[in-house]
C-alpha cells in the first residue's frame, strides 16, 4: 500500500484519541549559534526568532545563511519528535516510491527554443 508522507499525520488528528492532533500541533523545536535561536514547530515553520547584539553586526548574506542553517537543524528535530509520537500509526520501513517507466527520449541536437 502506497501512502503519502501528510497520511499518518492526517491518521493522527482522525484517531479516536483526539491527544495525537493536540501533540503534534505542540511539537517545538530549537537550535541557537553565534548569537542566533530559531523555534520552529513540526511543519518548520518559524514560530520564534530571537538575535544577541553581536549577531546583528553579521552581514546580512552570512546572517541569512546562519538563520536558514538554524531553522533547518531545528526542523529536523521536530520531524524526529513528530515520527517518535507517530510511531504506532508510521511503518516500521517506508516501501519505496514506485517511479513510471518512461522510455528514453531520443537525442536531438536542434536548439530548444519556446518556439520548438
Amino acid at each position: 500500500m502506497n501512502r503519502t508522507a501528510a497520511e499518518p499525520a492526517d491518521d493522527a488528528f482522525a484517531a479516536p484519541d483526539a491527544g495525537y492532533g493536540t501533540r503534534l500541533a505542540a511539537i517545538r523545536a530549537a537550535a541557537a549559534d553565534d548569537g542566533v535561536a530559531v523555534v520552529v514547530d513540526l511543519h518548520g515553520a518559524l514560530v520564534d526568532l530571537r538575535f544577541e547584539r553581536r549577531a546583528l553586526t553579521k552581514p546580512p548574506g552570512e546572517l541569512a545563511g546562519l538563520i536558514r542553517r538554524l531553522a533547518a537543524e531545528a526542523g529536523a528535530d521536530a520531524l524526529r519528535q513528530g515520527r517518535e509520537l507517530l510511531g504506532s500509526l508510521l511503518p516500521e520501513e517506508p516501501e519505496p516510491a514506485a517511479r513510471p517507466h518512461r522510455p528514453p527520449e531520443p537525442e536531438s541536437w536542434a536548439p530548444a527554443t519556446w518556439a520548438t
